[in-house]
């Protein structure tokens, strides 16, 4: 499948495994993919929750690991926002679907934003917004992402 402005030669690069990866994947989303089990959202952006049968989680798929920055962004944009390490953000591995707009528990921590600037997901939890590669603070856009942990 080939997509807007990602030649085929990018995609092929996703299969290439870096050392560490799979820890840092593990300890940080491991628990997003058990939890929203194979859940795909419709589009590039998930359906509104009044759209989905009772009981769906509202997810939104298309948040992957960059093999540059080690940092969560959002591919589903024809550009790859800007990486701290120069450049684009470079897609590799899962492809996450990650829930949004649902309640924090004990096991599940909200607060979790899409960064329009640089595409990158950061902590809004703070009174500042930390420091984005493009320049200024995050600039925080879209869902409010609850990602699970242990």
């Amino acid at each position: 499948m080939e997509l807007p402005g990602i030649s085929g030669d990018s995609l092929q690069r996703d299969e290439i495994e870096l050392p560490g990866r799979r820890d840092f994947l593990g300890r940080t989303l491991g628990v997003t993919v058990s939890l929203v089990g194979g859940t795909v959202a419709a589009g590039t952006f998930a359906t509104p929750a009044a759209a989905k049968p009772a009981g769906a989680q509202a997810t939104q798929n298309n948040w992957r690991f960059c093999q540059k920055c080690f940092a969560m962004f959002y591919w589903g944009y024809p550009t790859d926002g800007v990486c701290p390490s120069g450049g684009s953000h470079s897609a590799q591995g899962f492809n996450f679907v990650l829930p949004h707009d649902v309640s924090a528990s004990s096991t599940a921590q909200n607060n979790w934003r899409f960064c329009q600037k640089c595409f990158a997901m950061y902590y809004w939890g703070y009174p500042t917004d930390g420091v984005c590669p493009s320049g200024g603070s995050h600039s925080a856009q879209g869902f409010n992402f609850v990602l699970p942990h242990s």
